[in-house]
């Protein structure tokens, strides 16, 4: 038994059952003021228990008489001096009771830490052999981090292969390279394979422990370090890369070549990385072709996690087999409501080609905030980009989102393989824009002038019909055919004079799409599950991270829109109101610069 901090015991008790017939005295514990005792001075209690057995409180204490426990190799520090402690003499049983058992608790806490610490060391103790001399040998941990575990002479293992991982670890760390000179079943024996070097390991099976066992290990190297080693072939390389990219799904090759060269000091080949980053992607993001058989389980899984939801699957039948995935079409619950309650009528389509071992496309509907940010509305995988599949996705688009008609929706898009006739049988008669820059590129194909270039988008950002008509004369009078080909295109479609002002959005090019494609660039040559998934905690981190930057922005207007305000209020100091002398006071006339704005109206009245 331990004795710690606790009162210290006249008698020592070998039988709970005779508490009671100890007697209680007062105790005292002389400390010099000011006087510091050696870590390794020894104390002694000056009493024999038990027939003379003397305990030692030193930082090696002996306990149970013969036991002496190492509890880590630290030396307790009585510098500290403690206050004078005195018991009355006439102290209750219960009261001694009370220290002895606080006496037991110290001593169960300090086996228990012992305990712990041993089996960080991996050197298991047993009560059992406490008396007998067992030799301990250390144990080889598979979890243990790179260089954190070196070979030694003795070391056990559980099977051979864990030996032969272990030597190929410490031969990569160490910049050697080695060579079996017998290998089977029940032993190994590796040298290095340079031939003048005396390094050397033996392991063979410990028919006693049923163990592997080092039983010959020269560990000095007498040559020279090597940043080529071929003991990192292929498959080593595969297993370090595969829980790297669980902890970094986005690492690039040139960022694994690096990792490799920091933390185990090896150059890997650029083509033998190549393949090893496109095995360990197919064993973390599982087998692409297993993945469509999953579909159905995360479309399930989407429509019970987010109530609300419009997930739609279409399959092609076939006759020998299951059938053949052909689409899928996602609205998060989340987005159709915001899209709806808070955001402009506005929305861009586009697609783009998918990089994953079958291809497809992504469809994407994307709108635009109060502060012109990005907003996701739907998307969809289709096997092909065509009008089957447009006019498939606009439909499920129209039914979440509601008329468009009573709503105002307002459509950009470039000329995609069978958009317009699609978009025109689903929301006819829709507003709709065309991104001037696609238009830009197939007029410049025909004319190379640099002054017709320019005029196309004099044309596009004309704010009133004047303005559009005298580019469009100026276009007529320097190349006739090409006044033609822009103006066979309806105006309504891409100039902003001409632009419908009920979503308040003067865009001429789809800026919103081409933002949100580029976004999941590193998403798309991803296998579909692990992509779709990657593109809604995408659109989820957006979306939290824009609403914790809003919220706390005072004002009605957000700051994007504030700052364009402000521009403008810059601008309308050239401006000089005139009264028209309406009863209202609300029709004024503005001048600036000599050119007159007439019927401008205001929402201020007359000012007295």
């Amino acid at each position: 038994m331990l004795y710690l901090e606790c009162d210290p015991i006249r008698k020592a008790v070998e039988n709970e059952d005779d508490l009671d017939d100890v007697p209680v005295a007062g105790h005292e514990e002389d400390v010099g003021a000011g006087e510091q005792r050696d870590a390794g001075e020894q104390m002694d209690t000056g009493e024999q228990r038990d027939g003379g057995e003397q305990r030692d409180t030193n930082a090696g204490e002996q306990r149970d008489g013969s036991e002496e426990r190492d509890t880590g190799g630290e030396e307790r520090d009585v510098a500290d001096s403690e206050e004078e402690k005195e018991v009355d003499s006439d102290e209750t049983d219960a009261e001694w009771f009370i220290n002895f058992s606080c006496m037991l608790n110290e001593v169960e806490a300090e086996v228990e830490t012992d305990v712990y610490h041993s089996e960080e060391l991996n050197i298991p103790i047993s009560s059992d052999d406490e008396d007998e001399d067992v030799e301990v040998y250390p144990q080889y941990s598979q979890s243990s981090g790179v260089g954190e575990q070196k070979l030694e002479l003795g070391m056990e293992f559980g099977t051979l292969d864990e030996f032969k991982s272990a030597l190929r670890e410490y031969s990569i760390l160490m910049g050697r390279e080695f060579k079996w000179k017998k290998n089977d079943k029940q032993r190994a024996r590796a040298k290095c394979k340079k031939a003048f070097c005396d390094w050397e390991i033996y392991c063979a099976k410990n028919e006693v422990r049923n163990s592997f066992q080092i039983k010959t290990f020269k560990h000095n190297h007498n040559c020279c370090r090597e940043v080529n080693n071929k003991q990192a072939n292929r498959q080593w390389v595969v297993s370090k890369l595969e829980g790297k990219l669980r902890m970094q799904p986005t690492l690039k090759c040139v960022e694994a070549l690096e990792y490799f060269k920091q933390e185990f000091g090896v150059h890997i080949e650029v083509t033998k990385m190549w393949r090893a980053m496109k095995e360990a992607k197919q064993l973390v993001e599982w087998n692409e072709r297993k993945q469509y058989a999953k579909v159905f389980d995360y479309a399930h899984e989407l429509l019970r996690s987010n109530p609300g939801s419009t997930v739609k699957i279409n399959t092609v039948p076939s006759p020998k087999g299951p059938p053949q995935f052909q689409r899928l079409y996602i609205c998060l619950a989340g987005c159709k409501k915001g899209f709806v309650a808070g955001c402009r009528p506005f929305i861009g389509l586009d697609g783009c080609f998918l990089k994953s071992a079958f291809g497809g496309n992504l469809l994407s509907a994307v709108g635009l905030d109060g502060n012109n940010h990005i907003y996701v509305i739907a998307y969809v995988v289709v096997d092909i980009e065509n009008k089957d599949n447009w006019k498939w996705f606009l439909t499920l688009l129209h039914e979440d989102l509601g008329d468009y008609i009573q709503n105002g929706w307002n459509f950009m898009s470039d000329m995609q393989k069978g958009l317009i006739p699609a978009l025109q049988e689903v929301m006819s008669g829709a507003p709709h824009r065309f991104v001037v820059l696609h238009l830009w590129k197939i007029f410049t194909k025909q004319w190379k002038s640099k002054e017709l270039k320019g005029i196309v988008w004099q044309c596009a950002k004309s704010t009133t019909v004047a303005e559009f008509e005298g580019h469009m004369a100026h276009l007529k009078t320097i190349n006739c055919q090409a006044w033609e080909y822009l103006n066979k295109w309806p105006k309504q479609a891409w100039t902003k004079a001409h632009f419908s002002t009920i979503p308040k959005v003067d865009n001429i090019c789809n800026n919103t799409c081409e933002v949100f494609n580029s976004r999941i660039l590193q998403y798309r040559c991803k296998p579909i599950i692990t992509m779709l998934e990657e593109i809604r905690s995408y659109i989820m981190r957006t979306m939290a991270a824009r609403k914790v930057k809003l919220s706390g922005k005072p004002g009605p207007l957000c700051p994007v829109q504030y700052k364009r305000l402000e521009k403008e209020f810059h601008f309308a100091n050239q401006w000089t109101p005139i009264w028209c002398g309406d009863n209202m006071g609300l029709r004024y006339e503005v001048h600036m610069w000599g050119n007159k704005v007439e019927g401008c109206h205001v929402d201020m009245p007359l000012q007295q």
